[in-house]
């Protein structure tokens, strides 16, 4: 019908399935450790909170704010909004929701780190300057309700091992690996591992 065609004109020409396709279930499978069943509960739960099968920014803004209500999480779930959104579409598709959800849950240390350096890299070029690594700490303390008072500059000091001004994933890797404190303040939810 045409309001049928108009829906999924709307939608990015994706329909909204009360089943995950096969394709899907197989990658999710291989690529987290969830079984068919926890996969296809998790499935529900999200069309349930997500009928079009999309989550938008401002959903997904508004979700994180309310695990965090005496902070501002704006800023904060908008960075990982940004590194969730893998294929940048401006919304979170279930593939994309399990396969972040799996890394920041249980993921290993290093796929932990290799996320939080995509939400740190700001615009995607492969290090992280002082203005991205200044707007993400920021966001992280608006978040838990308290102020930066310089820790970005401090942080981004003891991570450029070469002093060149940028910070490489592998220099992040490092620094992170070696300290505990560092990890914490820069992968709130995900460090325990």
């Amino acid at each position: 019908s045409l309001l049928q065609e108009t829906y999924l004109i709307k939608m990015g020409g994706k329909s909204s399935k009360s089943t995950i396709s096969d394709e899907d279930l197989t990658f999710l499978m291989r690529n987290t450790n969830k079984s068919a069943e926890e996969i296809q509960e998790w499935h529900k739960g999200f069309l349930k909170d997500c009928p079009s099968g999309e989550l938008t920014k401002d959903q997904f803004v508004s979700m994180y704010s309310k695990m965090f209500p005496s902070g501002n999480a704006d800023k904060f779930s908008e960075n990982v909004f940004r590194t969730f959104d893998t294929n940048r579409s401006s919304t979170i598709d279930f593939r994309e929701f399990m396969l972040a959800l799996h890394v920041t849950s249980s993921g290993t240390p290093e796929e932990k780190l290799t996320w939080a350096f995509r939400m740190y890299d700001v615009d995607g070029n492969g290090s992280i300057d002082m203005q991205e690594m200044q707007k993400v700490i920021q966001g992280v303390y608006q978040m838990l309700g308290s102020q930066d008072k310089g820790r970005a500059e401090e942080v981004f000091k003891k991570m450029d091992l070469d002093s060149d001004g940028t910070v490489t994933e592998k220099e992040f890797m490092k620094a992170c690996s070696t300290d505990k404190e560092l990890m914490n303040l820069l992968t709130p939810n995900i460090a325990q591992s």
